[in-house]
């Protein structure tokens, strides 16, 4: 039996935010679960940044993996839900956090960890690039660094903020443009408002910091109080103008604008007022933690150190709030060491007013970095199956309800009527012209127009993200794309739910959410939900019964390939082997992130694309992978096929994963398809081969299409988004009875064509 039967959800745990408190609980929760407690995070990134490592990162010494968690691993191993979103409102009577382009998420407790901001209050300050959030800084930094490498042209950067973290990044650039700097060709400026560079810090360390700029080459200008930012650079106070090329802002922090209007206590820079065991005030409910909280009692700064400290903390209290536990207080270590980076591998330790400077200090620093960093990369994934050792603590009751004992099956498991008709009630509207009776009637009702054709196409898929509106979305895709596929118009749907057992309240709140993704698709393709069926399982899943419309002569199906084709094939491969990989815990969260953006790519304007090109025949890549479904439209007209290794197109870190060797379950049975290729040898060397066979969830159309129109159709499919679309090789005759697939390396379609004449010539 699996966990999720043993103990239902029956509370909603929501982190808003990736910071590293979060990171942390994150990590403690993956050691320690609560079960019948669910963990979400809710964070626009897929991964964060480690604020110690940063300046290092700039500097080169590391990469950005070294200096970023991942959070979707780190959510697979702690069992959390991941949602990719920004969020933009609280509500706090409702409970519910606001999210941009998609339904808000209830909560039953809710924190907060999305940091800070460099202040943008100077005029000007939108011609400036601020260094936070360090993930729309570093691709500026990496664009500047190619920039400065491919031309000669002279640079000025200026970086206003003398605190530790602008000195940090100053002799950062400084050292990964040290060449151009000694050479006169840059100039980085170091402006500041006070005599003191780092403010903050004793004077022994200011002066060895100072030294340190000196030695890359970096100028200083003390007494600078920046007045207004231009195109010309930065101008002061007395109207001085600092001409610069570029500017950079790591200014004091401010606070998330959106949170003005969240009805939480907040201090005068917008920060949420929070007290000793992280609560926000008067918000039993909801927490607060790292830069954005606030202590009025005694603020600190905004510094990482603290969100370290406080992870553990909050950690507890979570948990404590829930199961009745007392909470703990949360004291701020009065003194800390603080490391500065120095450009080099070279740092400044400060302590109690002491400082020292040195190439040592820097190892250890790395060696501090690279410990906690460890942390996150090494945790446990947790699998399907039970632990053996029971939890000391279990949450089994929700609003003083207990909520345990065996469940019913046949129709006693279908979800209560209440939960249902909340959940549709949340739902978005919809209109359809061919609907006469939909949801709410025993059946629905449709009014097909005459002479059109009505196409029926059903699909079923297991959960394969945590997040059920992603889920909806695109299991919703993935059952329109068969209609796609014959090129027929949708006009309705119907669903087959199946929610995990929990809390009344938690599965309304899934099926909202996936019922909303579905419908989100469904109006996009102007496809009305007419009705369906909910049900309790182990596990979430969802079926669609989709309905489309099409004219006689405008159908397209698998059959009517001819020899000479070319074969066209829309979307990326690599969607199963990436997802293996995600639920191994594998599978870097750029990687699924590219995935997700795949499947989420609807096959609409594709296949109007390829209809438009004359396309004799047509298919969608699904389960069967690529050759599984070339085989079965190579059948219907007893033809061959060749395709080009160099010319498949595959999901960023695909080929990664194949070598690595975590596949799909269902790679085994797809694998027969291998019989019908004529040289193996030629590919199976290359990740392409186990590519072939790969199941692709939502993935692309595969046409065959007739070569005076296959250029053209994929500058068309270029730029109706299928960003990787590619003519992947052509259809050839064959002299046996099967169909079979020929591989070939390298070479184009042309090519190919020009062989295949020949070879019949010579035949003949």
């Amino acid at each position: 039996m699996s966990e999720m039967q043993e103990h239902p959800n029956y509370q909603d745990i929501v982190l808003v935010g990736g910071g590293h408190a979060h990171a942390i609980v994150l990590q403690m929760w993956a050691m320690n679960p609560l079960p019948g407690a669910r963990l979400t995070l809710v964070s626009p990134q897929v991964q964060t940044a480690y604020s110690g490592m940063l300046p290092g990162m700039v500097a080169g010494h590391y990469s950005l993996d070294d200096t970023h968690i991942d959070l979707i691993r780190l959510c697979r191993a702690a069992g959390a839900r991941f949602v990719q979103a920004c969020a933009h409102h609280i509500d706090p009577e409702e409970r519910k956090i606001s999210l941009l382009g998609r339904p808000p998420l209830e909560y039953d407790l809710l924190s907060l960890d999305v940091g800070a901001t460099p202040a943008r209050e100077l005029p000007g300050s939108e011609l400036a690039i601020p260094i936070k959030p360090i993930g729309h800084f570093y691709p500026f930094w990496q664009k500047l660094l190619q920039h400065v490498h491919k031309t000669r042209a002279p640079l000025k950067l200026g970086i206003v903020g003398g605190g530790a973290g602008g000195c940090e990044l100053a002799m950062a650039m400084a050292h990964a443009l040290e060449e151009q700097i000694y050479s006169g060709r840059v100039q980085v400026h170091l402006i500041h408002a006070t005599e003191r560079i780092p403010q903050g810090y004793p004077l022994l360390a200011r002066k060895l910091a100072e030294r340190e700029l000196d030695r890359l080459g970096v100028q200083l200008h003390h007494n600078w109080p920046v007045q207004e930012i231009t195109e010309q650079g930065v101008r002061n106070k007395c109207g001085d103008l600092l001409e610069l090329d570029q500017v950079l802002l790591s200014t004091n922090a401010c606070a998330p604008p959106w949170l003005a209007d969240s009805q939480l206590a907040l201090d005068e820079k917008g920060f949420v007022l929070v007290d000793r065991r992280l609560r926000a005030q008067g918000r039993q409910e909801i927490f607060a933690c790292g830069d954005v909280a606030s202590f009025s009692a005694e603020p600190l700064p905004k510094a990482g150190v603290y969100a370290v400290r406080q992870g553990p903390i909050l950690f507890h209290n979570l948990r404590a709030t829930l199961t009745g536990h007392p909470l703990k207080s949360y004291r701020p270590q009065k003194s800390f060491l603080s490391l500065l980076s120095c450009g080099g591998k070279r740092a400044i330790a400060v302590r109690n007013g002491i400082a020292v400077s040195g190439d040592l200090l820097w190892r250890w620093k790395d060696h501090i970095d690279r410990t906690f960093m460890q942390r996150f990369s090494d945790l446990p994934v947790a699998m399907e199956e039970m632990p053996e050792a029971q939890p000391r603590q279990v949450i089994t009751q929700r609003n003083g309800i207990s909520l345990s004992g065996m469940r019913c099956n046949g129709c006693g498991a279908k979800v209560g009527a209440e939960v249902l008709r909340r959940a549709l009630q949340k739902l978005p509207p919809q209109q359809s012209e061919h609907l006469l009776r939909g949801v709410g009637d025993d059946a629905a009702v449709m009014d097909l127009p005459p002479g059109q054709l009505l196409v029926q196409s059903s699909d079923q898929l297991r959960s394969m993200v945590a997040d059920p509106w992603l889920f909806g979305r695109i299991a919703t895709l993935h059952a329109l794309s068969d209609l796609f596929a014959m090129h027929a118009r949708p006009v309705s749907a119907q669903v087959l739910a199946t929610l995990p057992t929990a809390a009344a309240e938690i599965t309304q709140r899934d099926l909202q959410q996936l019922l909303a993704g579905a419908i989100y698709e469904l109006n996009r393709h102007n496809c009305t939900l007419s009705g369906g069926h909910t049900a309790e399982g182990a596990e979430m899943q969802l079926g669609l019964t989709v309905n489309g419309l099409a004219e006689r002569e405008q159908l397209l199906e698998k059959s009517g390939a001819r020899e000479g084709d070319c074969l066209v094939l829309s979307k990326p491969l690599g969607i199963g082997t990436i997802l293996a990989a995600e639920g191994m815990g594998e599978a870097e969260g750029r990687w699924v992130q590219k995935a997700l953006e795949c499947m989420l790519l609807s096959n609409a304007n594709a296949a109007e694309v390829l209809a438009q090109h004359s396309a004799r025949a047509l298919t969608d890549v699904t389960g069967f992978g690529l050759l599984g479904h070339l085989l079965e439209m190579l059948d219907a007209d007893k033809l061959g096929a060749t395709l080009i290794a160099e010319q498949l197109p595959l999901i960023p870190g695909a080929s990664k994963c194949i070598e690595r060797g975590w596949l799909s379950s269902l790679q085994p049975q797809n694998a027969r398809a291998y019989l019908s290729v004529e040289n193996p040898q030629e590919w199976q060397s290359l990740p392409h081969w186990a590519l072939l066979a790969d199941p692709q969830t939502s993935g692309g159309l595969l046409s065959a299409l007739p070569q005076e129109h296959a250029e053209a159709c994929v500058r068309d499919l270029l730029q109706s988004g299928c960003s990787q679309a590619a003519i992947i090789g052509v259809i050839t005759h064959t002299d046996g009875v099967k169909p079979s697939v020929r591989l070939q390396r390298e070479g184009n379609w042309r090519q190919l064509i020009t062989r295949d004449n020949e070879a019949v010539q010579s035949q003949a």
